[in-house]
Formats: structure tokens, C-alpha cells, sequence
């Protein structure tokens, strides 16, 4: 449907003359991300306000986005699930934030949990992006700045006590390191699967 919508829009500018018919996909690409971050970001605030937790939830899904972009993690296979995953993946965090009671050293444990699994495997490519030589050490130093950052905000959060920002910033690097795992052992999984049809294939 938001593909639909993206086309129609992208051939009414190339219609109007606002666009050359040569940067048709990419523009036609630009608007299928514009239009798919305003539902996520529409459904991020309508759950807030069901929740009664919008900016907790803003804090979690930017501290998430910001350092997924370049740490990488697992892709649903279709736009689709994407949104039902990512919908999913809210409703659970702003439900355990809401009725959860987690305490400091319980968020200090998944801190040091997640840091380690983000540090050992980021940045996870994903199929449709490879990154070559180059491109992993870039997004490995970013990655290591954004989480130290977001890290030394958290640690500055329990120390303050403001413990609900604290739980935002944890949360958020428990589902990536979630999505790290989760991806590696997706693409550890179908090269298994090959591996096993070409030895067949071989014999």
C-alpha cells in the first residue's frame, strides 16, 4: 500500500515536471521512507499516548535508531512485518517500562550484557547492504562513539536518579543487542542451509 502511495505521488511530480524521469526510483525511494517513518512515527505516538509514556517512548526509539544505524541488526524480510515487528517491539517496551519495576543494578546487568554483545559484533551487515573492509571500520568506530555516548548518559542518569530515562537508554540496547543477535544467527542459519544443498548438489 505505502509503495502504492509513493508511486502515485513520485508520478504526479514527474507529471508536473518537479522531478526528470531519470531520478524517478530514486525519488520514487525517498518517499516510501518519508511516508514509512511518519506511520512509525505516528503509531510510536499513539501508543505513547495509550501508554501515557510518549516521551519515554521517543527517548527509546531515537536511542535505538541512532546507534542501530550503524551497529546494523536483524531485517524483517518485508516493509510489512518490519512495522508489525517494530509495533510489537514498542507495545512490549513501553508495557515493561509502565508495569515492570526494574531497579538500578538489574539495569546496570542488562547494560553490561548488551554493551558486550554490541561491541563484539557490531557492526552485523545485512544481505541487501554489504559492507566492504573500509565501510565496517567506519560503522564499527561509530558505533563504539554513539554507545559510549548513550552509555555515559545512562551511567549520568543513575547517578542523578532520574531512573526513567536510565530504563529508556537500557531498553533500547537490549532489543539491539537482540537484533544483532538475531540477524547473525539468521545469516549464520541460511549459509548452513547452502552449504548443506551444495554438498548434496556435490554428492
Amino acid at each position: 500500500m505505502i509503495e502504492r502511495i509513493s508511486r502515485k505521488i513520485t508520478n504526479r511530480l514527474l507529471l508536473k515536471k518537479v522531478i526528470k524521469q531519470e531520478d524517478w526510483e530514486i525519488y520514487q525511494y525517498g518517499v516510501y521512507q518519508l511516508i514509512t517513518n511518519v506511520v512509525h512515527i505516528i503509531t510510536l505516538l499513539i501508543l505513547g499516548v495509550i501508554f501515557n509514556e510518549v516521551w519515554q517512548g521517543i527517548i527509546f526509539v531515537l536511542t535505538f535508531v541512532i546507534l542501530r544505524v550503524y551497529a546494523g541488526g536483524y531485517h524483517a524480510p518485508t516493509p510489512l512485518k518490519c512495522y508489525l515487528l517494530t509495533t510489537s517491539i514498542i507495545i512490549a517496551i513501553l508495557s515493561v517500562m509502565k508495569y515492570v519495576e526494574i531497579d538500578y543494578f538489574i539495569c546496570f546487568i542488562l547494560l553490561i550484557i548488551s554493551s558486550i554483545v554490541i561491541l563484539i559484533f557490531s557492526p552485523v551487515e545485512s544481505e541487501n547492504k554489504p559492507l566492504d573492509m573500509m565501510e565496517k571500520m567506519i560503522y564499527r568506530r561509530k558505533t563504539f562513539m554513539i554507545w559510549g555516548i548513550e552509555t555515559g548518559v545512562a551511567v549520568v542518569c543513575a547517578i542523578l536518579k532520574v531512573k526513567s530515562v536510565l530504563i529508556c537508554i537500557t531498553m533500547a540496547e537490549v532489543v539491539l543487542c537482540c537484533a544483532l543477535i538475531s540477524e547473525v544467527i539468521k545469516q549464520k542459519t541460511k549459509k548452513d542451509v547452502r552449504r548443506k544443498f551444495n554438498e548434496k548438489r556435490f554428492f
